[in-house]
C-alpha cells in the first residue's frame, strides 16, 4: 500500500511517504558529513545514528489513518487532524534515543527547553498515539525499512553542547525544508553556489590591491598599508581566535580578507563570514569584496550574499524567501549571525549548518552586541573555535579586550594579526585628529537643529533611535533648507540606504559642498565600516564605544587642522524624541567620564565595558544557564539583539506588484524592497499580511526614500496632535 507524506497542489503530485523519508534522511546526512569533517572530536557514528533515527522517524504521525486521508487528497483540510511528531517522540523515547526524540519533537515546534523529557510528549494525543504506534510501525516497516539497513538505536550517548544540538538540528530542518521545496516545485535558491577557491581568491584580491596602490600617491602611510597586507597574508600561527586593532584607515577590510583567504588555505575552510555592527551599513564592503573577489565567469552576488536583516519563515509558501548561508563568502550584520546561534527555531536555525569549518572576521567586536548578551556570545565562539574548526579574527581600532576579564570566565591572551612594529607606526597618522565636548543643557529637536547651524559643516548627527533621527532631520530642513538635510536609517530600504549613502559620499568629496553648511541625521547605522569623512560629529549620549566609532567617520585623514564631537542629550518631553533603554547603563558611564574630566580616548572602552557587564551580570549569568541546560526558548528569547517586536514589510511598489500577481520572487528582490517595522506600528497603519507570503507584510502607507516608513510615522503623530488633516 503507498502512504503519503504530503498533500498534492495545483503544481505538484502527492508525496509518497518513503519518497520524503528517504530525501530527509540522504539530504540531511550528506550535510552532517560536511560538519563531521570540521568536528574531529564529535563520536561520528553516534552523531550520525542520532541523525538518522531523527530522520527515519520524524513524520511517522503521518501515517495514523486521519492523517492519511488528507495527505493523500481523499478528504482535504487546512492542517492534519492529528499533529504528527509525538509519535516519533513516543517510539525514540521508548528506544532511549532521547536527543533523536529532541529533534523529531522539534522540527516543527522549535527546541523547547529540555527540562523534563517527558514534556516533549503531546499530552492531549498520548493516550490516541500510545496505542496506535504499533499500526504506525508496522506501515513504517512495510515501506520504509526494506529500502534502508536495518540499525538498533546505539546504547552509547555522547556529550552534546546545546550549540551541536542546533548544528544537528539545522540539518534536519534544512532537509525537511528543502525537500518540502522540492517536492511543491518551489524554485531553490541557489542551485549549485561556487566553492571559495581560497587561492583563487586570494590572488584576484592581491590583483586588487595592486591595481589600488597603483592609483595612490605614494606616501609612508600608503607602503605601511601595503606591509600590513602582505603580513596578514604570510603570518603563520595556529591559533583559532586573534585579533586586529589596525587604526582607522590602514585598509583592514582587505588585509584581514586576505587573512582569512589565507587561513582558509592552509586549514581547508570552505566559508567566510564578515559579521558588522547590527545596525550597520554593509553594502560599502560588499561591493569591495564583489569587486575583488568574484573570479571570471562567476555572478558577485553569487559569490558574496549580503544579508541585512533575519527574513526567516516558518509558513511553507514563504519558506523560500529566508536567507541561507550558501555562498562561500557571506557579509551580514550581527543581529543576523548571533540571534541566529541564540535560535530555537527551524526556519532560522536551518541555515547554521554552513557555519562549521568557517573563517569569522568580526569587525568592529567590541560594539557587535550589547554587555548583556556579550559573555554568551564569547561562549559560543570560542566552543566554534576548538569543536567547530572555525577561526575567528576580532577586530576594532579600539577594541576591548573583553577576554581578559575575569567576568568572561577563563582569562586568555590572544595574538594580533598586525605586527608590532607596523601598527606602532601606523598609530604615528593617528594623530589627535578630534576634541569631544559635552553639551551641557538638555535640547529640544529644534533647538538641536538651531544650534547645529553654528556649527562648522559639513556636520553629521547621530540619534539613538529611527524615530528621534527621522524627526529630527525633519525639523532641521526648516534650518538648513530641504536640499542640506540628508537622513540614514534602517527606515529605509537597503536600496534607498545604499543611495542615499552615494549621495553623501559624492558631496563629501565634491569641492562645492566640502565646507557648506549641511548635515547628514543617522542612528548608528554609519559609526562603524563606512568610509566618511565630516568637518563636525554631534552624538547624542549612548556610549564612550559609540562616541569613539563616530570618531572614525570625523576629520577620518585628518583633513582639517581641528575637528570636534559634540555629546548632547535630548529633552524626553520632546514629541519627537525616542528614548532607547539599550543605553541606559552607557550613557550614564560616558556622563561619569565627562563630569569626572576623563579624556575619551580608547583607554577608557575595557573600563567601560566591564562596568556594563557587572551592572548586567544577573542575566548574562543566565543566559549561560540557561544554555548549559538545554533551555533553548528561554535563550531565544533573552537573547535579542535589539528588543522590539518587527516585522518584515515590503515597501517597493513594484514588488508588491509582482507579490500580488504571484510572479516569481527571491530573497535578495524582498530584503532589497524591504524594512523592518515593528508590529504596534503595522496594526496602527492596518498594514496588512500577503496572502501569498505569510510573514511578509505589504507596506501601503506614505514612504519617500528621505524618512523611509517614518514619513507615515510622523504624519500620523501630526494629525493626532493636531486633532485634524488636510486632504
Amino acid at each position: 500500500m503507498t502512504y503519503y507524506a504530503r498533500s498534492g497542489t495545483e503544481t505538484a503530485p502527492c508525496q509518497t511517504y518513503l519518497n520524503h523519508v528517504l530525501h530527509v534522511l540522504v539530504r540531511g546526512r550528506c550535510y552532517l558529513s560536511k560538519i563531521l569533517y570540521y568536528t574531529p572530536d564529535w563520536d561520528c557514528k553516534t552523531v550520525t545514528r542520532i541523525y538518522e533515527l531523527a530522520a527515519e522517524y520524524h513524520d511517522l504521525g503521518k501515517l495514523d489513518e486521519k492523517n492519511q486521508e488528507i495527505l493523500s487528497g481523499e478528504k482535504e483540510a487546512k492542517r492534519l487532524p492529528l499533529p504528527h511528531a509525538d509519535a516519533g517522540v513516543a517510539y525514540l523515547l521508548s528506544k532511549e534515543a532521547a536527543t533523536s526524540a529532541l529533534l523529531v519533537y522539534s522540527h516543527h515546534a522549535g527546541l523547547p527547553d529540555c527540562n523534563n523529557i517527558d514534556d516533549m510528549r503531546n499530552k492531549r494525543i498520548q493516550g490516541h498515539i500510545d496505542s496506535s504506534l504499533p499500526e504506525y510501525l508496522a506501515r513504517h516497516e512495510e515501506c520504509v525499512r526494506p529500502n534502508i539497513s536495518v540499525k538498533k538505536p546505539p546504547q552509547n550517548t555522547v556529550d552534546l553542547h546545546s550549540a551541536d544540538v542546533r548544528l544537528i538540528y539545522s540539518c534536519l530542518t534544512h532537509a525537511d525544508h528543502g525537500d518540502a521545496a522540492r517536492a511543491s516545485n518551489e524554485q531553490p535558491q541557489v542551485i549549485s553556489p561556487p566553492r571559495l577557491q581560497p587561492s583563487e581568491r586570494l590572488s584576484a584580491l592581491q590583483k586588487y590591491v595592486d591595481c589600488l596602490k597603483s592609483q595612490n600617491t605614494d606616501s609612508e602611510r600608503n607602503r605601511l598599508r601595503s606591509s600590513f597586507f602582505s603580513a596578514c597574508v604570510e603570518m603563520d600561527h595556529d591559533r583559532n581566535i586573534t585579533i586586529c586593532d589596525a587604526p582607522v584607515g590602514t585598509g583592514k577590510t582587505t588585509a584581514v580578507m586576505a587573512r582569512l583567504l589565507a587561513t582558509a588555505i592552509k586549514n581547508k575552510l570552505r566559508r567566510i563570514f564578515v559579521i558588522l555592527p547590527f545596525t550597520n551599513i554593509i553594502t560599502q564592503s560588499v561591493r569591495v569584496y564583489r569587486n575583488a573577489l568574484t573570479l571570471p565567469g562567476e555572478c558577485s552576488k553569487d559569490v558574496v550574499a549580503e544579508i541585512h536583516h533575519r527574513a526567516d519563515f516558518e509558513d511553507m509558501a514563504s519558506r523560500k524567501l529566508t536567507a541561507l548561508w550558501d555562498a562561500p563568502i557571506i557579509v551580514t550584520t550581527a543581529v543576523a549571525f548571533f540571534e541566529t546561534l541564540a535560535s530555537a527555531t527551524g526556519s532560522t536555525l536551518r541555515r547554521l549548518q554552513n557555519l562549521p569549518g568557517s573563517a569569522v572576521f568580526l569587525d568592529e567586536a567590541h560594539a557587535m552586541l550589547p554587555a548583556k548578551l556579550l559573555p554568551l556570545a564569547w561562549h559560543w565562539i570560542r566552543h566554534a573555535a576548538k569543536h567547530w574548526s572555525c577561526r575567528w579574527i576580532l577586530a576594532s581600532g579600539s577594541l576591548c579586550h573583553f577576554w581578559e576579564m575575569a567576568e568572561f570566565g577563563d582569562t586568555m591572551s590572544l595574538p594580533n594579526i598586525i605586527p608590532t612594529n607596523q601598527r606602532d607606526q601606523l598609530l604615528q597618522f593617528e594623530t589627535i585628529r578630534v576634541q569631544h565636548h559635552i553639551h551641557p543643557d538638555k535640547m529640544n529637536l529644534t533647538e538641536l537643529a538651531q544650534w547645529i547651524a553654528g556649527l562648522k559643516g559639513p556636520v553629521i548627527v547621530v540619534l539613538n533611535t529611527v524615530h528621534t533621527a527621522a524627526a529630527a532631520a525633519q525639523a532641521a530642513q526648516s534650518v538648513f533648507g530641504e536640499e542640506n538635510v540628508l537622513h540614514l536609517s534602517t527606515s529605509l530600504s537597503p536600496k534607498d540606504r545604499e543611495t542615499t549613502l552615494n549621495l553623501v559620499q559624492k558631496r563629501l568629496s565634491s569641492n562645492e559642498h566640502s565646507d557648506s553648511q549641511w548635515c547628514l541625521f543617522a542612528t548608528s547605522c554609519v559609526e562603524a565600516g563606512v568610509d566618511l569623512s565630516f568637518r563636525t560629529g554631534v552624538r547624542e549620549c549612548a556610549s564612550i564605544l559609540s562616541l569613539l566609532q563616530l570618531a572614525g567617520r570625523v576629520n577620518r585623514n585628518s583633513e582639517h587642522e581641528e575637528s570636534d564631537i559634540w555629546t548632547v542629550t535630548l529633552n524626553a518631553n520632546d514629541s519627537g524624541v525616542r528614548k532607547n533603554p539599550a543605553f541606559d547603563a552607557s550613557s550614564r558611564i560616558l556622563h561619569d567620564f565627562f563630569y569626572t574630566n576623563r579624556d575619551i580616548t580608547p583607554a577608557l572602552c575595557t573600563e567601560a565595558l566591564q562596568r556594563e557587564v557587572r551592572e548586567s551580570m544577573e542575566i548574562s549569568d543566565k543566559l549561560i544557564k540557561d544554555e548549559k541546560i538545554y533551555a533553548f526558548k528561554a535563550v531565544e528569547k533573552a537573547f535579542k539583539v535589539i528588543e522590539d517586536q518587527s516585522q518584515l514589510a515590503v515597501i517597493d511598489m513594484h514588488l508588491i506588484g509582482k507579490i500580488e500577481n504571484y510572479e516569481q520572487v527571491s530573497w535578495q528582490e524582498i530584503q532589497d524592497g524591504s524594512v523592518r517595522v515593528r508590529e504596534n506600528i503595522l496594526r496602527q497603519l492596518s498594514i496588512q499580511e500577503s496572502r501569498r507570503y505569510p510573514g511578509v507584510f505589504l507596506w501601503t502607507a506614505e514612504y519617500t526614500s528621505f524618512l523611509g516608513y517614518m514619513d507615515a510615522i510622523l504624519k500620523l503623530e501630526k494629525i493626532e496632535e493636531d486633532g485634524f488633516a488636510i486632504i
